[in-house]
């Protein structure tokens, strides 16, 4: 199935703001919103340099974070390559992420936005790069996002999409399951080359599915 015929009758929603704190990992808010912006950004920094390790980042590159939370991989990304951009859906999460690169910002080296994955505000082939970490699992679309990453990448271009279930119940299983999942779904919306790396972490493994856009 082509990304045309996938997207043809989405229309991404606006969502209801969370009530609970599990949804609050989706679209942090206000006081407990801004707590868990704090635990990201100090918890995940092995998951993160590990899946930024498989971009193979250069300082020519144009790159995308799709969910970008406190802004911790946008500082991490805008050190390395010529500008970064980022969407999330959460006001809290872009104020904390301007904060926290203020200086990039104003040096035009990173660009934030309040956006759905499933709705990029991007022109196509705009990115080297394109990537999420444990964001996938709040997209509204799992197909019609995957179909936004590849249209806003150059031909030739990387997308990276990671994932470390950390639902109630969460076994190595359910990481390797997710991994299945991207898989089809990367070859569905039509990716190429698409294969899974892992890391094994406590609680669970981080599976991060890699493509590139061939056309």
């Amino acid at each position: 199935m082509s990304c045309e015929q996938i997207t043809r009758d989405y229309r991404a929603s606006l969502a209801k703001p969370p009530t609970s704190i599990r949804a609050q990992f989706g679209n942090p808010t206000g006081f407990v919103g801004r707590l868990i912006g704090y635990l990201m950004a100090f918890k995940n920094r092995e998951r993160s340099e590990w899946v930024l390790s498989n971009l193979e980042l250069k300082p020519s590159h144009r790159v995308l974070e799709i969910g970008f939370g406190p802004g911790i991989d946008i500082e991490r990304v805008s050190k390395i390559s010529a500008h970064v951009s980022g969407i999330d859906w959460s006001t809290e999460m872009v104020r904390m992420a301007e904060s926290r690169n203020r200086h990039a910002i104003d040096e035009g080296r990173v660009s934030l936005h309040r956006g759905n994955a499933c709705a990029l505000p991007f022109e196509d082939r705009s990115f080297d790069r394109v990537f999420s970490i444990n964001s996938v699992q709040f997209w509204d679309d799992l197909r019609v996002g995957l179909c936004e990453q590849k249209r806003v990448l150059v031909q030739g271009g990387l997308a990276a999409v990671a994932i470390q279930p950390r639902n109630k119940g969460a076994t190595a299983q359910t990481a390797f399951e997710w991994g299945a999942s991207l898989l089809e779904a990367m070859y569905e919306v039509g990716f190429g080359s698409v294969h899974i790396e892992s890391m094994i972490m406590d609680p669970v493994p981080v599976v991060c599915a890699l493509a590139i856009r061939r056309e």
